[in-house]
């Protein structure tokens, strides 16, 4: 859709393929961090940048209890600029607390979620200021229905970014029509697929212009055939270097389009890494009796 690198190839290792490679904004943004890495080494100790500051995302031994529940439990976990990083694990493992807490949805426990370095705890900061960069899209589509599909994309810019109509209006129907759905800008969710509605909820998210999208489990609620649609857009949004943390099932998106995979399981991170590693060959034997039920079905 958008004319970047297809998250569905093989990499077959063509020419072709590698000059793909070096126009996608994802090895873009892993260049420019690797760079930084090596421009840190000309600075002094005390101007070095720490994870918190340096990553769009920082959680440090973020805990959350819901009465003497433990939902999460020290976690751990930094995500870059342009990184996809997809969550995985059984119900109740707490993935879905987890990205509330991203967005200042839940409050943490204990432990600290830093947004851009900016503490969502510290009495400073302004958190609806910093939910304005953080994009999230539920299991839920979570629509008006008494607004048409465009009313829904631009109320929020309206409202929030205070925005003119004709500027909402103007983004709005870019943003649709990268997931697909310019032509539907008249109708009422109520006559839409699920999977259309969901990818209105992603155009909504997406014309805030944040700096993260969320999403959690967003193709749960989708009956089988339109969960394709959806995926869709997610992997161009992959591979045109949005910084996402994807709650899921779908492990082929998550093999196709992750950087990095994040098996949690009782509120712990049992075990990250590559997808090839994680998916293809885990090391924690409760990741590995997690796969084997998932990839059985």
């Amino acid at each position: 859709m958008f004319g970047r690198k297809n998250l569905g190839d093989d990499g077959g290792g063509s020419g072709k393929s590698g000059e793909r490679e070096k126009e996608n904004p994802r090895e873009q943004n892993r260049e420019a961090h690797r760079q930084g890495k090596e421009d840190l080494s000309l600075l002094s100790s005390d101007q070095v940048f720490s994870p918190e500051t340096s990553s769009v995302v920082h959680l440090l031994e973020l805990r959350k209890l819901f009465g003497d529940l433990v939902v999460l439990d020290r976690v751990n976990l930094s995500v870059q600029a342009g990184e996809v990083v997809c969550v995985i694990g059984a119900s109740g493992a707490g993935k879905s607390v987890l990205l509330r807490c991203v967005n200042g949805l839940e409050i943490p426990t204990m432990g600290s979620v830093r947004i851009h370095g900016e503490d969502l705890s510290s009495p400073s900061c302004d958190i609806d200021q910093v939910r304005r960069r953080v994009g999230m899209v539920f299991q839920q589509f979570n629509l008006f229905p008494h607004l048409t599909v465009l009313g829904n994309v631009t109320i929020a810019q309206r409202k929030v970014l205070r925005r003119s109509r004709g500027e909402a209006e103007e983004v709005a129907m870019k943003v649709l029509g990268r997931v697909g759905l310019a032509e539907k800008v008249g109708e009422y969710p109520g006559v839409l697929s699920g999977g259309q509605q969901q990818r209105v909820a992603i155009a909504r998210a997406l014309a805030m212009q944040p700096d993260i999208m969320l999403f959690d489990e967003a193709t749960s609620a989708l009956d089988p055939e339109l969960v394709g649609e959806v995926l869709s857009v997610m992997r161009d949004l992959a591979a045109e270097g949005m910084t996402m943390m994807v709650v899921t099932h779908e492990m082929g998106f998550a093999r196709q389009a992750a950087d990095r995979v994040v098996f949690l399981q009782g509120g712990v991170i049992c075990e990250e890494g590559p997808p090839a590693q994680v998916l293809d060959a885990p090391l924690h034997e409760r990741t590995q009796q997690f796969l084997r039920r998932v990839l059985s079905r």
